[in-house]
């Protein structure tokens, strides 16, 4: 017996509005999830996210992401559960997703210098960082303090238990873009065995817990492995199934074949997660292709780069045309930014750069997409 309840409550061609019952909270999709990475969004108060106030007469913003990699290591998933779990510890009361581990590990090659060693984003020292991948763990050193960890897909699990998640990702394997397809295949082979021990683990407790553990689709840009990885991964969709958009540096044109190939191999009375999608031509495609929930960095990445979401392009603030722009940064927003603060403002705090200036451009991005999606939403359960 599945955990997560889901039905579609309307669906006209390929876009639908569902609903998730989980662990008595309602959603309704399609959401975007902000991306909680260490048990907070940079530079925000999280109940700006739940306040009439902030977001106005829009539905509360329920379902969150939060970084298992980063959180293990600091401060430790087991200093989280003696804490009372991520939701005392952080004081929420809404659902969490806790994300795959496997893109962070492969992240760290992403930082590599031309002298072979990797630079901590966070530190000032350097630290020689080592990641193995084997068909039983990934071995790697923490960016932060050079200490050893091994991975597996069992401890990936109970660490997500130890944070008390609602919904759980598995150890995948994200396979760079310069691979070549037989080393691509391989992996896949490899994180479909991941799957398997993942699920086998939690199966002993699942009945007993209240969290549920997603699959992750993968094959970069070949649709045969695609189809492939859809194939196998489906058993496990007891209570969703989650597709990794592709890997790093594809162009859009592949990405959105990829989404067009996808969505229609997958289980179709499961709710289907897009990871790492956020900007809003980006959703509305997804949406479009039946998606049900997404999530990215992008919308506090750009507040923190003075970008913000418009209806038309986004805004650079700190361009001159903006100091004595007396008008919000866009008209349809009913985010508290929007209602309050002009561009001429924004540009002001930009230039003195005010950290209230990062906080107020990512917290309207994060309600801009909020609001696009229930405008979706409401689109669809009122047409006939």
């Amino acid at each position: 017996m599945n955990k997560l309840k889901f039905k579609i409550l309307k669906q006209i061609w390929n876009a639908r509005v569902g609903e998730i019952n989980l662990n008595w909270i309602k959603i309704q999709t399609p959401i975007f999830m902000p991306v909680w990475t260490k048990a907070t969004i940079k530079w925000l108060i999280l109940d700006m996210l739940q306040d009439p106030k902030y977001i106005w007469d829009l539905p509360i913003i329920n379902l969150i992401l939060a970084n298992t990699f980063h959180l293990y290591l600091r401060p430790w998933d087991q200093l989280i559960k003696d804490a009372g779990w991520l939701h005392k510890f952080e004081n929420r009361n809404w659902l969490i997703l806790t994300d795959s581990w496997w893109f962070q590990v492969f992240s760290l090659w992403l930082n590599k210098s031309s002298r072979g060693d990797y630079q901590s984003p966070k530190e000032k020292n350097w630290h020689q960082i080592k990641v193995k991948l084997t068909e039983d763990w990934v071995k790697f050193n923490s960016p932060y303090d050079g200490s050893k960890h091994f991975f597996t897909p069992e401890n990936v699990v109970d660490t997500q238990c130890n944070f008390w998640s609602d919904i759980m990702m598995v150890l995948d394997v994200c396979s760079p873009t310069d691979c070549n397809k037989k080393t691509i295949e391989k992996q896949m082979h490899m994180t479909h065995r991941r799957a398997k021990r993942a699920f086998d683990h939690l199966e002993t407790k699942y009945d007993q817990v209240r969290w549920v553990l997603f699959p992750i689709v993968q094959w970069g840009t070949h649709l045969d492995l695609r189809q492939q990885s859809i194939d196998y991964l489906s058993q496990y969709a007891r209570d969703g199934i989650a597709v990794w958009w592709v890997s790093v540096w594809e162009s859009k044109e592949l990405i959105r074949e990829v989404v067009q190939f996808t969505w229609s191999k997958l289980p179709n009375d499961k709710p289907r997660y897009l990871m790492w999608v956020g900007t809003p031509a980006d959703l509305s495609h997804a949406i479009e292709h039946g998606f049900d929930m997404f999530d990215c960095v992008l919308a506090t990445r750009y507040g923190r780069h003075w970008l913000a979401f418009s209806d038309h392009w986004d805004i650079k603030i700190t361009n001159a045309k903006y100091k004595s722009d007396f008008t919000p940064l866009t008209d349809t927003c009913p985010c508290f930014v929007c209602r309050n603060y002009s561009k001429a403002y924004l540009q002001h705090l930009a230039r003195e750069k005010e950290m209230l200036g990062w906080t107020l451009l990512s917290f309207h991005n994060i309600i801009y997409l909020h609001n696009m999606l229930e405008k979706w939403k409401n689109n669809l359960l009122n047409q006939t």
